[in-house]
Parts: C-alpha cells; sequence; structure tokens
C-alpha cells in the first residue's frame, strides 16, 4: 500500500496489540512496521527512520521502553532519530512524570504523548495525527 500519511513503528511484545493497532492505523493510510523487542525496535529506527513510534514499556524487562524513549531522543548514536515523536502505550496506568516524579532524569524517559492500554481508538487515533502534524511542522520550520 503506498501511502502519504507516514511511518509507523510499532514496538511491543504483545503480537495481538501489534495486530489490531496495525489494522487500525493501516485503514488510516499510514504505513506500519513493527518490532516485537526493544532491540529489535532500535534496530529498525536506525533503519527506517519512521514518523512516528509507538511504544510499550514491558518487553523483555519491565524498563525496556524507557530505555528505548532515552535511547531515541538523548543517545549521540541516534542522532538523526531525536526528533522522532514517541507515543509510549502501556497498561501501567501512570506516565512516567508522575510515577518517577522524584527523579532528576525523568525527562529523559518521558514520551512526547503517553496512552494507557486498553486504547480508545478515537482519542489514539486523534493523538497520531496530532504528533504527525506536529513533526511536519517542525520540519517545515527547519526547512
Amino acid at each position: 500500500m503506498t501511502t502519504t500519511e507516514g511511518t509507523i513503528l510499532i514496538i511491543d511484545d504483545d503480537s495481538d496489540f501489534r495486530a489490531s493497532v496495525s489494522v487500525v492505523l493501516e485503514a488510516k493510510g499510514y504505513r506500519v512496521t513493527s518490532a516485537a523487542s526493544a532491540r529489535e525496535g532500535l534496530a529498525k529506527i536506525a533503519a527506517e527512520q519512521p514518523d512516528l513510534i509507538i511504544l510499550d514499556i514491558m518487553m523483555e524487562h519491565d524498563s525496556a521502553g524507557y530505555e528505548v524513549n532515552q535511547a531515541v531522543k538523548f543517545r549521540e548514536d541516534y542522532q538523526l532519530s531525536h526528533e522522532i515523536p514517541i507515543l509510549m502505550v502501556s497498561s501501567i496506568p501512570l506516565d512516567p512524570a508522575t510515577r518517577f516524579d522524584r527523579a532528576a532524569e525523568v525527562g529523559m524517559i518521558t514520551p512526547d504523548c503517553y496512552m494507557t492500554k486498553p486504547l480508545n481508538f478515537s482519542e489514539f487515533l486523534a493523538q497520531v495525527r496530532s504528533l504527525l502534524e506536529q513533526r511536519s511542522r517542525q520540519g517545515a520550520a527547519r526547512g
């Protein structure tokens, strides 16, 4: 399928979640790719430079998603990916800023947007659209 909407990478170890979210996003015209682990996700980010990342927290271990967020936003070897928005989706009811409110470096694991599972798909799609539009505006301002 050819699309002009953007490429979205889903990083989640739950194959049912990846499949259901992919169907919803593809129906809206997005190109979707996925990874079943943080390690696989980081490799795909470097290779594909998606327009948006949808990221789970608990995968190989209970903080794998936080590590991906930190890598994408702050590590030098992912410098080309620093501007990719991250929509973190988890069954953990508290976003990182609330969950770790006393941690000095909580900003390094805080995504651009946080939503809890199960998803409300209309709110989810609105956030996806918003993050992609925001990225597009930033790119236009730099270009």
